[in-house]
């Protein structure tokens, strides 16, 4: 399948569990945009074929690969690219992404560690900051979300639609809807100011690795003074040491038992030299 593309792709793409699919679907609403509310986030960006809207959108997440990546990876294809990068406080992050089926510590490619994940989201910040590409926080989106959403079409050279905020397209009328935040998706979706929740923000609870804490204040401190976040954060509930990524976690496990299941459990005994009897 030809996946390139003539027209202009707005990329848009940060961690998982960033709020990005509401500004995805902010973005969809537009009469001059169509495209994906969610990319796979093991696979490279795939655009749908046939959206004929002047402005194509794809938004995915940062998991399996950086920002730079994935828009060499358009471009490769002969498209146009104009990204951004959502960011949100990664403690709030974290503590989602740890009751969420998706945010799997594994060990694999498909489901790397959370730590790896985060590196990877980091250098993409560096990298926007280096290349001036817009950032947008999601806590502006919570307090200000009609000024946020203007600056933010100012930055990507696109005229401001009030559809953003109205949201009169269907999920039907998206290119590719098949994925986005299942409590979004199940949600009424009646219109921006009615969907969000301006004390999202300000309610950061939750439980985390107490080690998992001090790495991210740590690793980040650069990135939560640049961005208004605070250097430390205090009321959350300590767990001891971090959390440990994991194979049983890892999809292809699921995968392996499925394809093998007698050779991986002996695999499992210590057992993998064993050659079963012909019958």
């Amino acid at each position: 399948m030809d996946h390139s593309s003539a027209q202009t792709v707005i990329l848009a793409t940060g961690l998982q569990s960033s709020g990005s699919t509401i500004l995805s679907w902010c973005f969809l609403q537009r009469p001059d945009m169509n495209g994906t509310l969610d990319g796979d986030t093991d696979l490279v960006p795939l655009p749908p074929a046939g959206v004929e809207t002047p402005f194509l959108w794809y938004k995915t997440t940062i998991s399996c690969f950086t920002l730079g990546e994935q828009v060499a990876v358009l471009e490769d294809a002969g498209c146009t690219v104009r990204p951004l990068l959502m960011v949100r406080d990664v403690r709030a992050v974290w503590m989602s992404l740890m009751k969420k089926p998706y945010g799997r510590n594994g060990v694999t490619a498909e489901d790397p560690p959370l730590r790896l994940r985060f590196r990877r989201f980091l250098h993409s910040w560096q990298d926007a900051a280096e290349k001036n590409i817009p950032v947008f926080r999601f806590e502006d989106l919570l307090a200000r979300p009609q000024d946020s959403l203007k600056t933010l079409c100012g930055q990507l050279e696109l005229p401001w639609q009030q559809a953003m905020i109205d949201w009169p397209k269907p999920a039907e009328h998206i290119a590719d809807a098949r994925h986005g935040n299942a409590r979004f998706m199940e949600s009424s979706r009646q219109g921006l100011l009615s969907a969000l929740d301006p004390n999202l923000g300000k309610q950061i609870r939750g439980q985390i690795h107490e080690e998992d804490l001090a790495w991210l204040e740590e690793t980040f401190s650069d990135y939560n003074a640049s961005l208004g976040y605070p250097a430390e954060m205090q009321g959350l509930k300590l767990l001891p040491g971090r959390a440990v990524p994991s194979w049983e976690v890892s999809r292809r496990l699921k995968w392996r038992l499925r394809q093998k299941p007698v050779r991986y459990v002996l695999s499992r005994l210590g057992l993998s030299s064993y050659k079963p009897r012909l019958q």
